[in-house]
Formats: C-alpha cells, sequence, structure tokens
C-alpha cells in the first residue's frame, strides 16, 4: 500500500489531498481517501464540524467541493502519473 498527498487550491480554498494506492496481481488501484489542512483565503477552517458547515452552506450556492476535489483528485491521480511511484517500490 502507498499513501500519495498533493496540496490543491479550488478558487480561494486550499487544501491537502490524500490518495491511497494499494497493490494488486493485475497492477494496482487508486482511491481518494481524505482531505486536510483547509483553509479558504489564508484562514484555516478548523475541525470537522466547521468544515461540514462551510460544505453546506457553499453547496447551497451551487458550489460542491467534492465535485471539484474529485475533479481535482483525477487529474492528479492519474495511472500514468501514480504508475511512476509504483515502479519506484515494486509492488
Amino acid at each position: 500500500m502507498l499513501t500519495l498527498e498533493e496540496t490543491i487550491t479550488v478558487g480561494e480554498l486550499k487544501t491537502t489531498l490524500v490518495a491511497q494506492v494499494m497493490g494488486t496481481k493485475n497492477g494496482f488501484d487508486i482511491d481518494f481517501m481524505d482531505n486536510y489542512d483547509i483553509s479558504y483565503m489564508g484562514i484555516e477552517i478548523k475541525g470537522y464540524d466547521n468544515w461540514k458547515k462551510f460544505r453546506a452552506f457553499h453547496k447551497e450556492m451551487g458550489i460542491d467541493f467534492d465535485v471539484h476535489f474529485s475533479k481535482k483528485f483525477d487529474e492528479i491521480f492519474t495511472k500514468e502519473a501514480v504508475k511512476v511511484y509504483v515502479d519506484e517500490i515494486k509492488f
């Protein structure tokens, strides 16, 4: 198993995405695991409850951070990009 992290920015929101890579007989799978160190306009959003409130508030206005995170995750953690790390550790 391999854990990869990448800090991203979506508008004024900044966070670190966490990917988990699991080796299998047929290669490897990449899964989104978490995000942490969330800040908005340079101000840290502390605690999961505050993050849930922040997300819900923005989602009501049509801004779904989960969709943006998923899109960024798919752009960053491609099979080709992750294969570089997998080849280094020889799953």
